[in-house]
């Protein structure tokens, strides 16, 4: 019985090892951001870039981008704007930044929300993040 206590835990602290292993071979992004910066006359400017961890990205970009603006009335939040996919035409690489203005109303507030994406020969990685919030001017 002890004999297959310790295989069954053996085996247990192996397949655990394999799976952190994978799960950090899987993280092809070194680093990733969205800012949302006001321009004037209500116009928001949204910068969106991410960074693979190698030059030789075979797929770099954003899956999806969204532009959020606060309902004055109410308090909540909705979609005016969404866009994607946008990727590096020029593959491999191991970089890709995204810019665009959106015009807005001075005096609400904006947010953005992007996913990123790098792919290799190895896999892929990706992540999700939110722009501050910003009142436009």
């Amino acid at each position: 019985m002890k004999k297959i206590i310790s295989v069954v835990l053996s085996v247990v602290l192996l397949l655990s090892f394999n799976l952190t292993a994978f799960a950090r071979a899987c993280n092809h992004l070194s680093g990733y951001s969205v800012t949302v910066t006001p321009l004037g006359s209500g116009e928001i400017r949204v910068v969106v870039s991410v960074f693979g961890t190698h030059s030789q990205m075979t797929n770099i970009g954003f899956p999806s981008l969204a532009v959020y603006e606060r309902n004055n009335s109410s308090s909540s939040w909705g979609i005016k704007h969404s866009s994607g996919p946008h990727y590096n035409p020029n593959t491999p690489a191991g970089s890709h930044t995204y810019i665009f203005i959106y015009q807005g109303v001075a005096g609400r507030q904006y947010y953005a929300h992007a996913s990123f994406l790098a792919r290799d020969a190895n896999g892929s990685g990706s992540k999700q993040t939110s722009s501050p919030i910003v009142t436009a001017s």
